[in-house]
């Protein structure tokens, strides 16, 4: 039998305390390691699929400063001769800056109209009761479910009643309101407080001043991502004006690319400087207002 005195004890406490503040340095250590190794692992599959993202645009990027002999046959991302010919080429052969006027023409006028009309039209879903709203508002979603190729020829009729055929204003009319867009202003309008809205209407304001004033300053963020991501869908646009445009003189560019290929022969070196230039705008246009888009996005996720 062994008896401890106040000093034994006091060792064998302070001995216990140590045990455990060495345990809990050791689990402290091993939850460390093993979060550093998820967070390696994380950024390691990331790092390798933007890779694999970006491979592509990087070897347009050099493919368009090698001649077409060398496009097609060297194995090398790097060119072994560069050459600003395909550029050259591109905007001096064909239409190309003609095809850049109206490609800018037409998504301008559809990123200026597609978010007043469709802000307008959510303001109205989100902040009005009338009889059918839901009902109504369903069936707009039920639109998106739709695919293009059904109204296709519905809508080329109507076009073509109108006579706006080999026009741009062909592709501008129906492009001129957004069933997403709706949607998305919508959603976003219904999280602006109703008593703010109420409060103004008592001090005299009208509904156009009250959505001026009041809610349009509200909705930048929302309409700054609608103007994104219209600008984005009409300047990629080819089917469509690919049907209602003939001449070369009101192409726009993705169908003017389009044209450099034949049953034949296709003019790689020529489409990829052309691809860089048409990429140009995309960039410049995302750059400027990407902290906009993003944060759109975001805020209009925040009720359902």
């Amino acid at each position: 039998m062994v008896v401890l005195g106040n000093g034994g004890q006091g060792h064998v406490e302070a001995r216990t305390v140590a045990e455990g503040t060495v345990r809990a340095r050791a689990a402290t250590r091993g939850s460390w390691l093993s979060q550093s190794g998820n967070q390696a692992a994380v950024h390691a599959a990331l790092t390798l699929f933007s890779v694999i993202a970006v491979a592509p645009f990087i070897w347009m990027i050099f493919g368009s400063f090698k001649n077409f002999k060398e496009l097609v046959e060297s194995p090398y991302v790097l060119p072994e001769v560069w050459t600003l010919n395909n550029y050259v080429e591109i905007i001096t052969r064909v239409n190309f800056l003609t095809a850049i006027k109206n490609s800018v023409f037409v998504a301008a006028t559809q990123t200026v109209i597609v978010p007043i009309t469709s802000s307008l039209c959510g303001y109205v879903f989100a902040k009005y009761r009338f009889f059918g709203k839901e009902a109504l508002f369903a069936i707009l979603l039920g639109t998106l479910m739709v695919p293009f190729a059904v109204v296709l020829v519905p809508l080329y009729v109507f076009i073509s009643d109108l006579g706006l055929m080999d026009t741009l204003w062909a592709i501008i009319v129906p492009g001129l309101w957004s069933t997403f867009g709706i949607f998305l202003m919508r959603q976003f309008m219904e999280t602006i407080p109703s008593e703010l809205l109420d409060a103004a209407r008592i001090d005299g304001a009208s509904e156009w001043r009250i959505f001026g004033q009041i809610v349009v300053p509200l909705s930048g963020a929302p309409l700054a991502a609608l103007a994104i991501l219209v600008f984005l869908g009409s300047w990629d646009n080819y089917l469509w004006p690919s049907l209602v445009l003939n001449s070369q003189d009101q192409q726009t560019v993705p169908v003017l690319l389009a044209g450099l290929r034949s049953l034949y022969w296709t003019r790689y070196d020529l489409w990829i400087a052309g691809s860089m230039l048409t990429i140009i705008p995309v960039m410049a246009v995302y750059l400027v207002a990407s902290k906009q888009f993003i944060r759109g996005i975001a805020l209009t996720g925040l009720k359902g």
